[in-house]
């Protein structure tokens, strides 16, 4: 951590987030507005001798617009409530948009639109809420859905390209008094079922 201006500015180093890649820092600023609103500002720097990082960078910074999507949710509907969470993820073989079919049509999430109400299938756990964004392009995918089901929360469902293959994950988010509980009951589920899911073909 090199910054610590709560609830202004925080700011960290992150190293090893790649083989061999120089630390990035990173500095997250928040600005009051009028209207009990803000801006939230995220500035990474990362220094190097060449630009053969800048590819990396990319993909490390893809990644935040889900979790600013969760931070919204969360204020809109969950702030100051009793938090538990987990996230879980499958590596693959395939491509992107297959993996993206596949992880949409299994959930009951293919052609999800903005304001609907969807019910996914009863394994490992159902999840049923309101799609609060969906977000694709060619390198990566993800909805975020504000869960009723199996608790109120957020699940934050998605895909992205590696080089060719396809990782594919799902960062849950509980609110309530028994959230960790079921997020302890949860996980393991999910964990497996990602794991049988998108097994490799043996």
């Amino acid at each position: 951590m090199t910054i610590w201006e709560p609830p202004f500015r925080f700011g960290y180093v992150e190293r090893e987030w790649s083989e061999g890649a120089p630390p990035v820092a990173t500095e997250i600023t928040v600005t009051s507005r009028s209207g009990d609103r803000c801006v939230v500002r995220m500035v990474h720097s990362l220094f190097a001798s060449t630009d053969d990082w800048d590819d990396q960078l990319e993909g490390f910074e893809s990644g935040w617009p889900g979790f600013f999507e969760v931070l919204r949710i969360y204020l809109s509907h969950f702030a100051g409530e009793n938090a538990a969470s987990f996230s879980v993820m499958a590596s693959t073989k395939a491509d992107q948009l297959s993996i993206w079919r596949q992880l949409t049509e299994t959930l009951g999430l293919a052609g999800a639109n903005v304001g609907e109400q969807r019910n996914g299938p009863q394994q490992p756990e159902r999840l049923s809420g309101i799609v609060e964004r969906v977000r694709q392009d060619d390198k990566q995918g993800f909805i975020a859905l504000r869960l009723t089901t199996p608790a109120p929360g957020i699940a934050l469902i998605g895909t992205y390209d590696i080089d060719g293959s396809a990782n594919a994950s799902m960062a849950l988010y509980l609110y309530g008094e028994d959230a960790e509980q079921r997020a302890a009951e949860g996980e393991p589920k999910w964990r497996n079922w990602f794991g049988e899911t998108f097994k490799h073909p043996g």
